[in-house]
């Protein structure tokens, strides 16, 4: 087994990279997307499915409980007539929201 060695932005003690963790916590091709539809504000289950358009209700219900997991949303149940939930980002979530919406534009002014 080789030793590890760490690569320039690593942690020194783990031998993690923060960057590479990130972008494995945004998940497949509908994380980023996810959460780009929240720095909008609050949406519920149905409108983010359809903002999504093309995910299943299975893989969008995985994708919002790992973020609900990891402290990037939150998860409100709304009390009112059809019992829907309200899901939107935290403090954490706003801070990685901010930076996709710079990749977005990035990638926008590029095209």
């Amino acid at each position: 087994m080789t030793a590890h060695t760490p690569g320039p932005w690593s942690d020194p003690v783990t031998g993690v990279c923060p960057v590479a963790e990130t972008l494995r916590l945004l998940g497949g091709k509908h994380g980023p997307t996810l959460l780009h539809c929240l720095t909008g504000g609050e949406m519920h289950f149905l409108e983010l499915s359809r903002a999504l358009g093309g995910i299943s209700r299975k893989v969008l219900t995985e994708q919002l409980r790992v973020f609900e997991a990891e402290g990037l949303i939150s998860r409100t149940p709304k009390q009112d007539a059809r019992r829907r939930v309200a899901y939107a980002l935290t403090p954490r979530g706003q801070a990685l929201g901010a930076i996709i919406v710079q990749l977005y534009d990035w990638s926008t002014a590029r095209v």
